[in-house]
């Protein structure tokens, strides 16, 4: 390590006791400092991202950006670049502090239990056909209010969607028929939830993704700074 690295390292105080030129390449060799530490933080956050969390397609992690540190002359304390994650995908700050999740309509939330998701497991997604702009064409259609007893029309509903593979409502949540059969004359049937609405809210566990990311860059800085200043022949 050059003299003039070790000075500012040990103390960034006595960088007004350089020459200009050599400041000017103290001010250089920083800015790429933290530019190059944005952009791994964002490759570790993004890793982190696809190694804990269950995400449909890559739209997340694109949404994982950075700002870097123009050129120019700045104050070293004035130098620095930004990691965060767009309004696109602004839910993950929530799974970064925890916290409560609210629908935006103030209605009751569309959640969804293991049967809507690939493998029936929470890791899986939830299932093209189980997914919220689909669920509209997956209930039974038609008018069951008319004729017959309150029972007798839940029976209708049920061997529809066991015959047609569709979703019927009890309450406020949505189910699915997973078998329908006579016994003895009696008709009997089997339902399991696959979508709740019958929650305003749920409470998120923090599962931080960018700190852990962050964390993990900071500790190499020291190392960057040293190689880029090496690089300004300092």
């Amino acid at each position: 390590m050059g003299t003039a690295a070790k000075l500012i390292i040990d103390d960034p105080a006595n960088f007004h006791l350089l020459t200009t030129d050599m400041k000017e390449a103290i001010i250089k060799a920083a800015t790429n400092k933290v530019n190059i530490e944005a952009a791994l933080t964002r490759k570790k956050a993004q890793v982190i991202l696809k190694n804990n969390f269950t995400i449909r397609n890559n739209f997340t992690a694109k949404q994982i950006q950075f700002t870097q540190m123009p050129p120019g002359r700045y104050a070293l304390s004035a130098i620095q670049s930004e990691v965060g994650i767009t309004e696109k995908a602004a839910y993950m700050a929530r799974q970064e502090e925890g916290g409560k999740h609210e629908a935006p309509d103030g209605k009751e939330l569309a959640i969804p239990t293991d049967l809507a998701r690939t493998g029936g497991t929470r890791q899986g997604m939830v299932q093209k056909k189980r997914r919220l702009t689909q669920l509209k064409s997956q209930k039974v259609k038609g008018n069951f209010r008319r004729g017959g007893t309150r029972k007798s029309r839940q029976v209708a509903r049920a061997a529809v969607a066991f015959k047609k593979k569709k979703l019927i409502r009890y309450g406020d949540n949505l189910f699915e028929v997973t078998s329908f059969e006579a016994v003895k004359g009696q008709v009997q049937f089997r339902i399991r939830e696959v979508y709740g609405f019958d929650k305003p809210s749920t409470v998120t566990k923090a599962q931080p993704w960018l700190k852990p990311a962050t964390d993990d860059v900071a500790a190499m800085g020291e190392k960057i700074f040293i190689s880029e200043m090496k690089k300004q022949g300092l």
